[in-house]
């Protein structure tokens, strides 16, 4: 058997922090949603935003009025590998005769995109993160349940250094052995300190390919759409045959052909166990899969999948056959079809009949089996499950898990 090849200072002016960012604080306006239908899908899956920030530096200004006017004015948290916070914050106006700047000590956890950055509060909250992979920027967004609103917290970068001037203003900070001091960001003044070294963001961090359309912050754009509906079903098409993850990591695919949408819910062991439908109604989409509660989707929202860059296994097989560039005997087609050869390309067929007649028919994956059907005598479809022509085309197809793309014989 062998095995298939897994498928396939002036920039950061851009950041949020920016004009849009300062439009939406100084207005105050958000539009209510409920957060439960019109959910704020962060970016990024949770072991992406883990291996970006674990061992690292958030440097941010504070979007939120913290008892006096912190805007324009640094902050920053390391964020230890070991799971450690160390913070470097501005005090609140009450605190000032004691320092303008104080440090805390804490832990930080990241859950679906989410941070916790206060674990030892008594009232740890969550904040929903959004990095730009453009500009290295990374924004926190806030849920008030009184206004039913999102709020951009706060917004900035991640580097690799600690800054001197915070350096300077937390000399007590407990810094992690071999985090390197950034001597060129010397300004207290979040817009000076980064034009002082402005390639510190990290930018295309590993993974930063893997998003969806629409997952840029709901705090961000006042509770309105993220994207468009063009947007949604492009994406969804594009990644057709491919692996995507909901939130709580379970495995979906999409297979979109014939005007047929279905869905196929992942085992854990990358099996396929149910089938549902996509259904499309305009300003909404339903995700409807035996057995579970139905996904209402507001089109132009933050798409709820993620792609994961794998490959389904029924996918990589007929990606094989298109490959081969062979005419080849489909023995499962039946004795109607004995004779017949056929030639795969992107959905459609070339099939030679006995006597070198020529033909034309479609192929599609529905319920975890390939449909294959000559032109005029779609009642004559043949199928096979993909396992089964694994088999028959003697590969291995990589087949994707929750934790890992395992390979299952």
């Amino acid at each position: 058997m062998r095995t298939l090849k897994q498928g396939t200072g002036r920039t950061l002016a851009l950041l949020l922090a920016g004009a849009v960012l300062a439009s939406c604080a100084a207005h105050g306006q958000s539009k209510k949603l409920d957060p439960k239908v019109y959910v704020n899908h962060t970016p990024y899956s949770e072991s992406f935003f883990r291996e970006l920030m674990a061992g690292r530096v958030y440097i941010y200004e504070r979007n939120i009025a913290q008892g006096h006017d912190a805007w324009n004015q640094v902050q920053g948290s390391v964020f230890g590998k070991d799971g450690s916070l160390h913070q470097c914050f501005l005090r609140s106006r009450n605190y000032w005769r004691a320092g303008r700047y104080g440090t805390v000590e804490d832990r930080w956890l990241v859950e679906q995109g989410k941070f916790k950055l206060d674990v030892g509060a008594e009232n740890a909250v969550w904040r929903y993160s959004f990095y730009q992979p453009q500009t290295g920027g990374l924004t926190l967004e806030l849920y008030s349940r009184r206004s039913r609103k999102w709020r951009v917290s706060d917004s900035g970068w991640v580097q690799e250094s600690w800054p001197r001037v915070l350096a300077n203003e937390c000399p007590k900070l407990r810094l992690p052995a071999g985090l390197k001091i950034n001597e060129k960001q010397t300004s207290l003044k979040f817009d000076e300190l980064r034009r002082q070294d402005p390639d510190a963001p990290i930018r295309h961090f590993p993974g930063s390919h893997l998003t969806a359309p629409g997952r840029t912050g709901l705090g961000a754009s006042g509770g309105r759409p993220t994207t468009t509906r063009e947007e949604v079903f492009a994406f969804l098409r594009a990644q057709e045959g491919d692996v995507v993850t909901s939130p709580s990591g379970a495995g979906y695919v999409f297979s979109l052909e014939g005007g047929q949408s279905e869905v196929w819910r992942l085992a854990d062991d990358g099996g396929d166990t149910k089938f549902g439908t996509l259904r499309d109604e305009g300003d909404w989409a339903f995700v409807e899969v035996p057995g579970q509660p139905a996904l209402k989707y507001p089109v132009g929202y933050p798409v709820p999948v993620l792609p994961t860059g794998h490959r389904h296994a029924a996918w990589q097989l007929t990606d094989e056959l298109i490959a081969r560039a062979e005419l080849l005997p489909l023995p499962w087609m039946g004795a109607r079809y004995g004779g017949h050869r056929f030639l795969f390309h992107d959905k459609t067929l070339t099939v030679v009949a006995p006597g070198e007649t020529y033909l034309t028919g479609r192929w599609r994956w529905t319920k975890g089996q390939l449909q294959v059907w000559v032109d005029g005598e779609e009642q004559h479809a043949g199928s096979i499950a993909w396992r089964d022509l694994a088999h028959e085309l003697g590969v291995t197809p990589t087949v994707w898990t929750p934790g890992t793309p395992d390979r299952i014989d």
